[in-house]
């Protein structure tokens, strides 16, 4: 496949990564705020991305962490020392990486 192909497909080089991540909260007031900063201070800090939602104590989303190029891991380190030093989060679960246009996430709740 040319490489024009494989960029507009996202296969190859151009693949997206993403891991799933669960975030329990231990109090249910002041999740916006805990949004706001989550989305602001681990994700775009980070260079990724994030879809999903939540409400009150639990958070779940699926995280975009880029291309294989881009040190996938050292990024998803980043999120979660951020997380763990947060005296509002109880605990977090990640699910295994997969490709965010063409992979499965499998569901870890």
């Amino acid at each position: 496949m040319k490489k024009r192909l494989r960029k507009k497909k996202h296969y190859g080089e151009f693949t997206e990564w993403g891991r799933q991540l669960i975030v329990t909260r231990n109090r249910k007031e002041g999740f916006d705020e805990f949004l706001d900063a989550f989305i602001e201070e681990a994700i775009e800090a980070n260079g990724c991305y994030c879809g999903g939602g939540g409400k009150e104590d639990k958070l779940d989303v699926v995280v975009e962490l880029g291309h294989r190029s881009d040190d996938l891991d050292a990024r998803f380190t980043k999120i979660t020392a951020w997380l763990d030093g947060r005296p509002d989060v109880q605990s977090w679960r990640m699910g295994d990486e997969f490709d965010i246009w063409h992979g499965d996430c499998q569901d870890i709740d």
